[in-house]
């Protein structure tokens, strides 16, 4: 799955990776990356979190409608007004806009 790429480009998220599949005994994509805006808002614009913005940049802008789908909503959008997002690149940019969101596809605008 695409999250275990995102695991091991950051690795600082193996400890929430490792408590998220215990607790719900496997992984959901969503639910994870929603756990990891959360880590990443409150770690700011640390060098772990810029790692993993750039990790989801490339892969927002190379992925099909199911995984932009899943970073807009898990990820983009819980963090849409904190100040982190001065630090997204121009796809997650794109897909923090209102209008953007849920259309899945960073060359449409």
């Amino acid at each position: 799955m695409w999250v275990f790429g995102v695991v091991s480009a950051v690795p600082e998220l193996t400890p929430l990776y490792e408590s998220h599949v215990r607790a719900n005994g496997s992984l959901d994509g969503e639910v994870f990356l929603g756990m990891a805006s959360r880590w990443a808002g409150k770690q700011g614009p640390t060098e772990p979190v810029l790692r993993l913005l750039a990790v989801l940049e490339r892969d927002y802008a190379r992925s099909g409608p199911k995984v932009r789908g899943i970073i807009e909503g898990s990820f983009v959008e819980p963090l849409a007004a904190d100040p982190l997002v001065h630090h997204f690149g121009p796809s997650l940019r794109r897909a923090g806009r209102p209008h953007s969101l849920g259309h899945g596809s960073p060359g449409e605008r």
